[in-house]
């Protein structure tokens, strides 16, 4: 069955009170995750709610942090996090490092001890709402082998770039350094289904599409040039670990457990470009319209199939979610019942 999103953000306001988290704090994370389901990243949207729930109740997660701007240097900033929501202070820099970007051309923010934000999607596009192009990349614990390897040792480390063309349309990107976020392996573990050939590893280094046998995910590229993926989430690592003062994501707490107390110190890092910093606005709207224009000409491999450009896909389930609702299967149901009694709270989505 599908939800209308507004239910999804009343329910979860209402848990978010009972947890003691702050008004601006509440309304920025429920953007971020109803934001990510409606534009179909249901691996990292209301998905995730239950657990951000968990962390915010053991500890691992501050509900009231003390969010801050330690240092701001020209085209340069660093956020500390607190140990608080990684959306919040994720979504929180955006804005701060899209306007040094409009004073400086481009932009930089590290963002340290903060926490897992989700879908890295929600930033780069954040950035890109305020007329620049965004990317944003975070590193998380370990999920993903080394190319050649047998145990994990990055995380899925995502990479995301958006830039803005018209009002309210965007080329977005946004995927791991992992053919599949680990999500997709707890789902289908859930939903007792089997995985694409390649995307994860069992304990013996082998490819595996039994989920209940992975161990790991392989990086993005597979058996034969899984060394790209593994190159990208090296770089992403550097960026989020040792550039900003963070551990990489090897010695990082595993984000799943055992230990929900400790906080776990995550690193992001946010850019920012101004779209006129080299050309006049005009003539970069009118350079991207162009490769538009010239890429929807191209013919696709069968009449069932279009060519999309990055992030039409989500654009166009955004607007049916909106319509519909957003998907909501047993799972979601069980865990939200279980929030809800918990916190004497009416559940009627």
């Amino acid at each position: 069955m599908n939800i209308n999103h507004k239910k999804i953000e009343f329910f979860f306001h209402n848990v978010l009170v009972k947890l003691k988290v702050k008004k601006n704090d509440r309304e920025l994370l429920i953007k971020s995750l109803v934001g990510s389901s409606l534009r179909g990243v249901d691996s990292h949207g209301i998905r995730l709610f239950s657990h951000y729930v968990h962390c915010l109740e053991k500890g691992r997660i501050k509900n009231n942090p003390k969010m801050k701007l330690i240092k701001k240097q020209k085209g340069i900033a660093l956020y500390d996090a607190d140990d608080g929501l990684g959306h919040v202070a994720a979504l929180k820099a955006s804005k701060i490092v899209a306007s040094m970007a409009k004073q400086n051309g481009i932009a930089a923010i590290g963002i340290i001890n903060s926490s897992h934000y989700g879908a890295a999607g929600v930033y780069s596009l954040e950035i890109a709402q305020q007329n620049c192009i965004g990317l944003s990349f975070t590193h998380s614990d370990a999920f993903a082998i080394p190319f050649n390897g047998k145990s994990a040792f990055h995380g899925t480390n995502p990479y995301s770039f958006t830039a803005p063309y018209k009002k309210n349309d965007y080329i977005h990107v946004d995927f791991s350094s992992t053919s599949i976020p680990w999500n997709r392996v707890m789902r289908a573990r859930s939903n007792q289904t089997s995985l694409k050939k390649q995307v994860a590893i069992n304990k013996k280094g082998e490819f595996t599409q039994d989920a209940f046998e992975v161990i790991g995910l392989a990086p993005l590229g597979g058996e034969d040039y899984g060394y790209k993926g593994f190159a990208l989430s090296s770089s992403i690592e550097i960026l989020c670990g040792p550039l900003i003062g963070m551990a990489h994501g090897y010695r990082l707490l595993s984000m799943i457990g055992p230990d929900f107390k400790t906080p776990r110190k995550l690193g992001h890092f946010l850019i920012a470009m101004k779209i006129d910093a080299f050309v006049d606005k005009k003539e970069f709207f009118r350079g991207i319209q162009l490769y538009l224009n010239d890429l929807k000409k191209q013919k696709p491999k069968s009449k069932n199939k279009k060519i999309l450009y990055p992030g039409e896909i989500e654009k166009i389930t955004e607007k049916f979610r909106k319509a519909n609702g957003i998907p909501f299967d047993k799972e979601l149901r069980e865990n939200f019942s279980i929030i809800a009694e918990k916190y004497n709270l009416k559940f009627d989505l």
